[in-house]
């Protein structure tokens, strides 16, 4: 994965992140201020999720040029990979608020629905971040090894020559 494609995932990774962030706040702000109850649980876990997924993308991006023994290609993969299911539970159990109830006209609803979108936009992305990581770990692995086989087999070869 070229570093070019990488950047440009981990920017729409940040932006669907603030834009989830700036929805479900919005969100949770109507329901304390106009209906004086607390938000479902299901937009607040969206607006933890959005804030984890900005410092996971903070970790995945600085680490690896800072920090390198804490970048390991596996916690890389994990971190991708919770976001990944953070993500999908998410506008999972928002889809499921929204449909659970008998009308929707308010403004709070609507940018409940939105919020439900930019939530599987970000599972899309997440998604498809762990899925090149772990291509480019398995690619890159097996690549690595038999390069390295084949480096062993012709100094063997060209021993006993």
């Amino acid at each position: 994965m070229s570093r070019l494609s990488v950047i440009a995932l981990r920017l729409l990774q940040t932006l669907l992140a603030v834009g989830t962030l700036g929805v479900s706040a919005y969100v949770v702000n109507w329901y304390r201020t106009i209906t004086s109850q607390t938000p479902p649980g299901s937009i607040d876990y969206l607006l933890s999720a959005s804030i984890i997924s900005m410092v996971s993308i903070l970790y995945l991006e600085i680490s690896p040029r800072f920090f390198r023994r804490v970048a390991h290609p596996y916690a890389t993969l994990t971190v991708e990979g919770i976001n990944t299911v953070l993500y999908f539970a998410g506008f999972i159990a928002i889809a499921v608020h929204v449909g659970s109830l008998t009308l929707c006209n308010s403004t709070a609803c609507r940018a409940t629905r939105g919020d439900s979108v930019l939530a599987a936009a970000g599972f899309c992305a997440w998604i498809a971040s762990a899925t090149l990581t772990a291509k480019q770990m398995i690619v890159g692995g097996s690549a690595t090894q038999s390069k390295t086989g084949d480096t062993q087999v012709q100094e063997g070869q060209h021993e006993s020559a």
